[in-house]
């Protein structure tokens, strides 16, 4: 094992109710070793979870010959909000897991410091970890997730111990849930590309069947969106359903049976870039607008952003499978944030460009991080 004697540390990547992966650090750049915990295992139960992430480290450890005296703390990356003694207050798809504190079990069984962090932000932190750089940390998935990273590699405006007012959120810190987008300033961007408005609010109103059947934004303003209902891994297949209607002229660019994973938006973007990629109309301006749309977003999170401080022109990391669409919907992001004024240079992670799991990464940032808090 390379660098023995310096520190070990373990990093958990809880996934919203997928399975968690456990890794190995030295560094935190690159894990030593790594492994996954199914949810076939553990079920849908915070227990059963939490003694099934016991056993498997433990079984992980001993693989490795590795006492676990050595391990000087670990971090655990998981989805949703959080309180400020870190238990859970809000998880996705796990509303059992509310009120109860991962950290503090694992505290307690290990005997060494856990620190616990939504997953965008434990992503944020694996960037910075790299840049060393102030930045904001974006990740397009079911919802679209972010963050603001000081130069320090402190979490900026967190959302803990949320009080469930949608205008407590800030902006930076879940820009998809909490930024308004207006309907009337969306109608031309739709208009440019030659898509409905119309068809849209439709396909999501079916989708999402709102209460009173009227879509709705932060604080359940009839005006304005939630951004991630268009900037999101579903959003952008939203955009494509309106753009293609009852054409199926796009199939034939498509192999035999991936037609139908159009209707599954955990593999729907891949295909929608796949037609980007090959400049059938549909797709292109789909991308088009999907950046129109975020550069609306970004001026509205850096307007705000700036009042409270945040510095002109900060990079920007994408990360998230859904984000490998950055090279079709980032050109048209780039004009629009341009033509209003925004500097701000949209990146790949370097994380997912080194082929690591950044939520893993930023799980180890952190573990290192409350390991020399507690000395």
């Amino acid at each position: 094992m390379p660098n023995k004697g310096l520190p070990l540390y373990l990093a958990v990547d809880i996934g919203a109710g997928l399975g968690a992966k456990i890794g190995l650090f030295r560094e935190t750049d690159i894990p030593l070793a790594e492994t996954l915990l199914s949810v076939e295992e553990y079920g849908p139960g915070f227990d059963s979870f939490a003694d099934a992430l016991i056993r498997r480290i433990g079984e992980f450890l001993d693989q490795r010959r590795i006492d676990r005296g050595e391990v000087r703390g670990m971090g655990i990356a998981c989805p949703g909000i959080l309180n400020g003694d870190g238990s859970f207050r809000l998880v996705q798809n796990l509303p059992n897991w509310s009120g109860r504190n991962l950290k503090a079990a694992l505290e307690r069984y290990y005997g060494f410091p856990v620190g616990i962090e939504n997953d965008a932000n434990a992503g944020g932190l694996a960037e910075w970890s790299v840049l060393r750089l102030e930045l904001l940390y974006w990740v397009f998935g079911g919802g679209w997730g972010g963050v603001w990273i000081s130069r320090e590699g402190q979490v900026r405006f967190p959302a803990v111990d949320w009080d469930g007012r949608d205008d407590s959120l800030h902006y930076t810190n879940e820009p998809g849930y909490a930024i308004p987008l207006d309907k009337l300033l969306l109608r031309p961007l739709f208009n440019e590309v030659g898509a409905s408005f119309e068809r849209f609010i439709k396909i999501v109103t079916e989708e999402l069947a709102p209460p009173g059947g009227v879509l709705t934004g932060p604080s359940g303003n009839p005006d304005t969106l939630r951004a991630e209902v268009i900037l999101s891994g579903p959003g952008r297949l939203r955009l494509f359903r309106t753009l293609v209607g009852d054409d199926d002229f796009y199939e034939r660019f498509l192999d035999d049976g991936e037609s139908t994973g159009l209707s599954d938006p955990m593999v729907a973007g891949r295909l929608i870039s796949k037609l980007s990629g090959m400049r059938v109309e549909a797709a292109v301006n789909t991308d088009r607008l999907y950046g129109k749309v975020l550069g609306m977003a970004t001026r509205i999170m850096l307007k705000a952003a700036h009042r409270d401080g945040m510095p002109e022109n900060l990079p920007i990391c994408l990360g998230g499978k859904p984000s490998y669409a950055l090279p079709y919907f980032g050109p048209s992001a780039q004009r629009a944030m341009g033509r209003l004024g925004i500097l701000n240079y949209l990146r790949p992670s370097v994380i997912d460009e080194r082929g690591s799991n950044a939520n893993l990464v930023g799980a180890a940032v952190l573990a290192v991080k409350v390991s020399k808090a507690s000395e």
